[in-house]
C-alpha cells in the first residue's frame, strides 16, 4: 500500500493509455498466493486519479483477474454483480494459487467453491442470461442481464497437457471469449493451441526476461519452459545491462513472429522492464 509504488503503477497505466500501442491492462488477484491490493479496488483508484468517469469512459480496458480461492459461491456472485455495477465488465477467471503464507502470518483457508471453468459457466449461463446462480431473475427490469466479457488462462507446457487442454475445451464450450496463455519462449508450445484458434481468441503471453538470473529463475517455474539455447544466449553476456538489452530484443522478436502468424493478440509480461516495454511494443508491432 506504499502510495509511491501505487502511483508509479498508475502513472505507467496512464502512459500505456496514451501510447496508442495497448488495448488493455490486466490486474492480478493475489498472484503467487500472497495478499495483494484487490484488483477491483485498484481499478477504482486508477479511475479516480486519472479522471476516468462513466461520462469519459476509460482510455484502455482494465481487466481484473478473478480467482475462486478467496470467496464462496455467494461471495463470487456478489462481487461479480458489484463489478458490473461499477463498470467492470471484462473479467479474467483463474482458479488461483493456494495461499502461501509465511510462518508469521495468520492461517488463511482457501475456499475454491468454484474453479475457473465453473465461474465461466455460471457467469455465461446465469448472470449474462439475467438470472442469479440459483436461476432467479437478477431484477424486475425489462433486461436484467449482465454483459461480462470473460477471459481465462491456459498453461502451454503444463505437466498434464491432456487435462489442461480438456479444461480449455470446457472453458470454450461454456462461453469464454478469449484465452491468455502463460509465457511461451518459442513456437513449439503453440502447436497445442492450433486446433482452438477458430473457437476463441488466443492471446499469447510474451515475458520480458530482465537478465540471466531472471531467465534461470523462470526456468524453474512449473509450466514455464525456457529453451537451453535462450539461456545460453543470456549466459554469453557477462554484463547485466547487456542481458537486459537481450531480454527486450528477444521479446520484440517474439511479438513480430506472433503478429506474422496471425494470433489474436499478444499479452506482454514486463513487470521489471519499466519504460523498456514501450520500445518492445514499438519494435514488435512495427509502430
Amino acid at each position: 500500500t506504499n502510495d509511491k509504488v501505487v502511483q508509479r503503477k498508475i502513472d505507467l497505466i496512464a502512459k500505456l493509455a496514451d501510447c496508442g500501442l495497448v488495448d488493455a491492462v490486466d490486474i492480478t488477484d493475489g498472484s503467487r498466493g500472497i495478499p495483494l491490493f484487490p484488483p477491483g479496488d485498484f481499478i477504482h483508484l486508477v479511475r479516480e486519479r486519472l479522471g476516468w468517469t462513466a461520462a469519459t469512459g476509460d482510455k484502455l480496458e482494465l481487466i481484473p483477474h478473478f480467482t475462486g480461492r478467496d470467496l464462496n459461491v455467494m461471495g463470487i456472485q456478489g462481487r461479480l454483480v458489484g463489478y458490473h455495477a461499477n463498470r467492470i465488465h471484462n473479467v479474467l477467471f483463474v482458479t488461483g494459487d493456494p495461499p502461501k503464507m509465511s510462518p508469521s502470518y495468520p492461517r488463511s483457508t482457501a475456499v475454491f467453491d468454484l474453479d475457473s471453468v465453473a465461474m465461466i459457466r455460471l457467469t455465461h449461463s446465469c448472470l449474462n442470461a439475467g438470472v442469479d446462480f440459483g436461476g432467479v431473475a437478477l431484477g424486475k427490469q425489462e433486461d436484467p442481464r449482465t454483459h461480462f466479457t470473460m477471459g481465462s488462462g491456459v498453461e502451454l507446457e503444463a505437466q498434464d497437457m491432456k487435462r489442461e487442454l480438456a479444461r480449455l475445451q470446457q472453458k470454450i464450450d461454456h462461453g469464454v471469449d478469449y484465452i491468455m496463455t502463460q509465457p511461451a519462449f518459442g513456437p513449439e508450445p503453440l502447436v497445442a493451441l492450433e486446433k482452438f484458434r477458430d473457437q476463441t481468441a488466443c492471446i499469447i503471453g510474451v515475458m520480458v526476461l530482465s537478465n540471466y538470473e531472471h531467465a534461470q529463475r523462470m526456468a524453474n517455474v512449473p509450466g514455464v519452459v525456457i529453451p537451453d539455447s535462450l539461456l545460453q544466449r543470456f549466459g554469453a553476456y557477462p554484463q547485466v545491462a547487456d542481458q537486459a538489452k537481450l531480454g527486450l530484443e528477444f521479446a520484440a522478436e517474439q511479438i513480430r513472429g506472433l503478429v506474422n502468424e496471425g494470433w489474436a493478440g499478444v499479452y506482454l509480461m514486463a513487470t521489471a522492464a519499466g519504460d523498456g516495454v514501450f520500445d518492445v511494443l514499438r519494435s514488435g508491432l512495427g509502430k
